[in-house]
């Protein structure tokens, strides 16, 4: 038999495995309070990011309608040197810009104009050279131009310059956008351009009205476009007259009815600075002519 101490040698061992006598419950483990719901957030409504083709597209758009605007207040003017009035026979005006692939919009009927994704209606207000005016209505047709409305007036209201431009259309972004046709749009350069051939064509008709050129802008008729805020580059004196970025004036040499002229237009801000056209009464260029096209 084996003795007393044998058997308690064996059993500590045992105890001091089991951790005791007893044997001790796992203590369990510490509770967490239960996370509390989340509750669901109806997210933001994400705004669709515009394509650069559909900006591009837009920019296009707005171009066009400047452009289209721009070529009937040239139409215009020129009527008007010639009436001493505006016209709605729009038959007498430019014709806007088709699309690449000859297209046009739709129009109504023989009052409208079309163009490539705008068709134009043109209406007078008064009936005197000085207090009437003239107003043009681009309507877009299809695709991103449906919807797409632009109004401008240009004329007279008891003697003074009237004009009114939608701000959308700046001319400054259009540089570099090309038109829907895929013909590029006119160099800064063509303002000056188009105006020295408006005051050839006033000067003319003055000739034709009086049998003498005139060096006043105001008595041939001549008024260049102001920026579309209104404003106009400085001159240095009464001999000139402002318009955008270009100052003009008219030399005439000679006496009545043999008379010659020289027309000059200088750049005076922007990207024309120092630059310089001139255009004679035989309507020769120096620089040769820019073949800025309306």
């Amino acid at each position: 038999m084996r003795s007393l101490s044998f058997r308690l040698t064996c059993l500590v061992p045992a105890l001091v495995m089991l951790g005791g006598c007893e044997r001790q419950e796992k203590p369990p483990a510490p509770s967490r309070p239960k996370p509390a719901p989340v509750k669901a957030s109806t997210p933001a409504p994400a705004t669709p990011s515009r394509s650069t083709t559909e900006q591009e597209l837009r920019e296009r758009l707005r171009c066009e309608a400047l452009l289209g605007f721009s070529g009937l207040l040239a139409g215009q003017q020129e009527y008007f040197w010639e009436k001493d009035a505006w016209t709605t026979d729009v038959t007498r005006l430019p014709t806007p810009a088709a699309c690449a692939d000859g297209s046009r919009v739709p129009v109504p009927d023989a009052t409208w104009l079309a163009g490539c994704h705008f068709r134009y209606a043109v209406s007078v207000s008064g009936s005197t050279p000085d207090d009437s005016t003239f107003s043009v209505r681009a309507v877009g047709e299809g695709g991103l131009a449906e919807g797409l409305t632009y109004s401008m007036t240009h004329g007279y209201a008891d003697r003074k310059p009237v004009r009114v431009w939608p701000s959308e259309l700046v001319l400054e972004e259009c540089h570099g956008v090309r038109r829907p046709e895929g013909t590029p749009l006119p160099a800064p350069l063509c303002e000056g351009a188009f105006n020295l051939k408006s005051l050839f064509t006033a000067q003319k008709s003055y000739l034709g009205e009086k049998d003498r050129y005139s060096e006043s802008a105001a008595q041939v008729g001549f008024l260049p476009e102001p920026c579309l805020d209104g404003s106009r580059a400085p001159v240095p004196d009464d001999t000139w007259i402002g318009g955008c970025r270009f100052i003009y004036r008219a030399e005439v040499s000679g006496t009545a009815p043999e008379q010659t002229f020289l027309l000059t237009a200088r750049g005076m801000k922007g990207p024309v600075v120092e630059q310089k056209l001139t255009l004679d009464s035989q309507y020769t260029w120096s620089p040769a002519d820019p073949g800025c096209a309306p």
